[in-house]
């Protein structure tokens, strides 16, 4: 079964927003994702996306764009969303967003990888509290979405511009002063088994503690058999005297075994595995004011490492990064450094965003990143480098308080693949504007963009299945909607169609995500968070496209799909326990040649979080 251009339905869900509204003062409760899909208030002048939770005054985030953004400029999926949105994985979670297609190989536990808007491997930089998880190994042009553990998450922020997805990863902290355990455990077809141990606390002295186990193993689907587990372990140590000094350390561990795993015809297969990676780095900050607003500077610090059994792939890198910014009720600013030994020596990036009157937003970026060429990575003085400069900048028109207009452009004149010695910098101008209509029971929001002509880089997991990508300059326009009948159902999600015939891999002529939910927010009897009902039916649908081009340039076909996923959670105080299908209607379809996708298999488990 095919789908060839569904309904536009829109990507609010109840449990992710778009662009939620500013914080309240301190003493108000954190808004919950129902209150963030409703449209801002003209009014609402803090310049800061995070909900007014206790965990800012123990140690501040660092890494969302500061200041106010236009809407759909920022996806927000917050704790509630991580908790009851059903997904494994963090490119499940991505794939909520309007225009991602999500790249698999297999059942869970295979690489996984985001292409978005025609981009390869240069469509997602992934932020973990600030530190830059820069892609190594087996895969050194884009990372692997497939590896995050989301139960080590509090909170995550994607920055959407035009043509990438740049991805915040906050951690958990305990907000007060007493312990917090957490225990889960899950399992399903093809002895699909996870666990996972947390244990938070926080002392009147200032300081905090987090540890974290995840374990993840299948023996993976029929379809595409192969062992995989993976071991992610998580130390949290922070101390923050008062609200306006702090300092942390972080520890993130991943240790991964997968099997080779051949695919059905013949071909390349995908290679074995049995690596470790090791990211850890110490955080700090000073501020001024408490609340977020004023000056303030934070300080990053740490190393990332890469090696595999066999020794053929290891690799260290040291990163620090510097930022200095400024928050005032109509204004923001921001300026970051970040340096590496690294391919990119150097990353300076300047930000901002002002509200020159209540209904218009404006935020802007500039970035420039110098990269090592083949003389000067090998020592010689005069070899001259490469460099990539970026631009970019949104705004937001609230005409009235019912309809709205959006536009965002991104100028760059960039290295694609900075790991790539001989790669040279591309000039390209990406572009888009849209309008919406806010209404109390729904919103409709309707964009058209342009992409302009790109060598996308290939994703190295799939280099030998996929060797290349295509060059594009491709038109689009992208619907979404959301449909509030009642304060418990909602029917949403969103639909993309490129208008130029030219197909750019993993962007098919018809893609569309449709989603029905229901949620018991109809039970006043209860308080919120002790009885809580989520089910949801999903459908994601994709017509016949390309996937990239092979060595002799021959377009590498994308079959055209339907999937059906179903989830269901009930929450009963401090335990949650879920069920979740995939493509129940057992449809046959392959997205990397030769890998056929798993039918019907199912997950099942519970999750209990408590304090003693």
């Amino acid at each position: 079964m095919r789908l060839y251009g569904c309904a536009a339905l829109a990507l609010v869900l109840p449990l992710a927003a778009q662009n939620p509204p500013p914080p309240a003062p301190a003493a108000t409760p954190p808004a919950t994702a129902q209150d963030s899909a409703r449209p801002p208030r003209p009014d609402s002048l803090l310049p800061d996306s995070l909900s007014p939770d206790s965990f800012r005054a123990a140690l501040p985030t660092l890494g969302p764009p500061p200041g106010p953004l236009a809407r759909g400029g920022r996806v927000v999926f917050d704790e509630d969303s991580l908790r009851f949105l059903g997904a494994l994985t963090l490119g499940e979670l991505l794939a909520r967003i309007p225009g991602v297609f999500l790249v698999r190989a297999g059942w869970y536990g295979v690489p996984e990888v985001i292409a978005y808007a025609g981009q390869g491997a240069a469509s997602v930089e992934i932020f973990w509290d600030g530190y830059a998880l820069d892609p190594l190994g087996e895969d050194r042009s884009a990372i692997d979405v497939g590896r995050f553990s989301l139960g080590l998450a509090r909170r995550v922020e994607v920055e959407v511009l035009p043509t990438v997805l740049r991805v915040h990863l906050f951690s958990d902290v305990q907000a007060v002063r007493r312990p917090r355990t957490e225990t889960s455990f899950a399992t399903g077809d093809a002895q699909t088994n996870t666990y996972r141990i947390r244990y938070l606390n926080r002392w009147k002295s200032g300081a905090g503690l987090g540890v974290g186990v995840s374990w993840f193993g299948t023996n993976g689907p029929n379809t595409a058999p192969a062992d995989v587990a993976n071991l992610s372990i998580w130390v949290k140590g922070t101390w923050s005297p008062s609200p306006l000094v702090g300092v942390e350390y972080q520890l993130l561990r991943q240790s991964i075994t997968r099997d080779s795993l051949s695919p059905s015809g013949g071909g390349p297969s995908l290679a074995g595995v049995e690596v470790r990676r090791t990211d850890g780095f110490v955080r700090a900050y000073a501020a001024t004011r408490p609340d977020g607003m004023g000056l303030r500077l934070d300080a990053v610090l740490g190393s990332s490492s890469y090696r595999d059994s066999a020794g053929s792939l290891e690799r260290t890198i040291a990163q620090g990064a510097g930022v200095v910014s400024f928050r005032a009720p109509l204004w923001s600013a921001e300026m970051a450094t970040r340096l590496r030994d690294t391919r990119t020596p150097l990353d300076v990036q300047l930000r901002g965003s002002w509200i020159p009157f209540g209904s218009l937003t404006l935020s802007a970026y500039g970035l420039r990143r110098t990269h090592l060429d083949g003389d000067t990575a090998a020592g010689h003085p005069d070899g001259g480098g490469r460099r990539s400069l970026e631009a970019g900048s949104t705004a937001e028109l609230r005409v009235t308080r019912l309809f709205s207009l959006v536009g965002a452009i991104r100028w760059r004149d960039a290295v694609a693949s900075p790991e790539n010695l001989g790669d040279t910098a591309q000039r390209v101008l990406d572009w888009s504007f849209g309008a919406g209509l806010h209404l109390r029971r729904g919103d409709l929001e309707v964009g058209f963009a342009r992409h302009g002509t790109f060598e996308a880089p290939a994703f190295e997991v799939f280099r030998r299945q996929i060797p290349f990508g295509t060059s594009l300059l491709v038109r689009t326009v992208t619907a979404t909607v959301s449909v509030r009948p009642t304060s418990y159902l909602t029917v949403s999600g969103w639909y993309r169609h490129p208008l130029d015939p030219i197909q750019s891999a993993f962007e098919p002529p018809h893609h569309s995500r449709v989603a029905l939910t229901f949620r018991s927010r109809f039970l006043p009897t209860f308080r919120r968070g002790i009885f809580d009902v989520v089910g949801q039916v999903g459908l994601d649908g994709w017509s016949d496209g390309v996937a990239g081009t092979d060595s002799t340039g021959a377009e590498i076909e994308l079959k055209g799909a339907t999937t059906l996923d179903w989830l269901l959670e009930i929450r009963l105080v401090g335990a949650v326990l879920f069920w979740t299908m995939r493509n129940s209607q057992l449809e046959r379809y392959s997205l990397v040649p030769g890998f056929e996708m798993p039918r019907g298999l199912q997950r099942f488990g519970v999750r209990w979080e408590f304090t003693n």
